[in-house]
């Protein structure tokens, strides 16, 4: 049997501008952000916004990942002409990961609700895809603001010279030396401020929307938390060190 929704109520008129002024609930009012989940079009301010910060993030690093490609040396028998069509390479393919923000932003969402959506059949709870997908284009601000944390502090340091100076320290991580394992600090800076905020706040407006307990609403976003520390560990491997 399904878990009863809760929904929004049948008198509360949905409106694009309400919604909007309503995301940052999604930072601190579980009760009021599962309201919105419900809404049919709540999705499109998160993923503007989201998209924007995602743009103007990628073109703030630009010139940094740049300056580290051409620092770097090449690997095992690369010619300095090879190496320097590789870097070409990565610096189109972050130019092109730029113009598309708000596709691969979406396409990005929408994976996590399906992996939700997935969970939620599995525990038997009466989630539909749209509501999911609010869910998580709305807890992606949370996300939006460690990329923005993470640029302020690149910019304020100046030049960075390896791959690992160009994702600062903004979990356990920052407890460590240098010198640390290259996979310890992957595994330790996965469990930052904003990624507590943001599996928190998921659990809560999850349980909430479909008044189900804490504990389960944990499980269902536990395979997203499991999948970000993968491939946080999978980067931690051209990391060098």
């Amino acid at each position: 049997m399904s878990t009863t929704v809760s929904g929004v109520p049948a008198n509360r008129p949905e409106s694009l501008a309400d919604d909007i002024a309503g995301m940052g609930s999604f930072f601190i009012d579980p009760a009021n952000a599962a309201r919105r989940i419900f809404h049919k079009w709540f999705w499109l301010g998160p993923l503007v916004v989201v998209s924007v910060i995602a743009a103007i993030t990628i073109y703030l690093r630009m010139p940094l990942t740049q300056h580290v490609l051409e620092v770097t040396p090449p690997r095992g028998n690369m010619s300095p002409e090879q190496y320097q069509r590789t870097i070409d390479i990565s610096m189109m393919m972050q130019r092109i990961f730029m113009y598309l923000s708000p596709v691969l932003t979406g396409i990005l969402i929408a994976v996590q609700a399906l992996i939700l959506l997935g969970m939620c059949s599995v525990l038997t709870v009466g989630a539909k895809f749209r509501s999911l997908f609010n869910l998580v284009a709305g807890c992606s601000l949370i996300q939006s603001l460690a990329a923005i944390a993470s640029v302020v502090i690149l910019r304020a340091k100046g030049e960075a010279s390896t791959m690992a100076e160009l994702n600062p320290p903004l979990g356990l991580d920052i407890f460590l030396s240098e010198g640390t394992n290259k996979y310890v600090m992957g595994f330790l800076g996965f469990f930052s401020l904003f990624q507590i905020w943001w599996a928190v706040m998921m659990v809560l407006i999850l349980s909430a929307a479909f008044r189900i307990s804490k504990g389960k609403a944990f499980i269902i976003v536990l395979p997203l938390l499991l999948l970000g520390l993968i491939f946080r560990l999978v980067g931690a491997m051209f990391q060098g060190g």
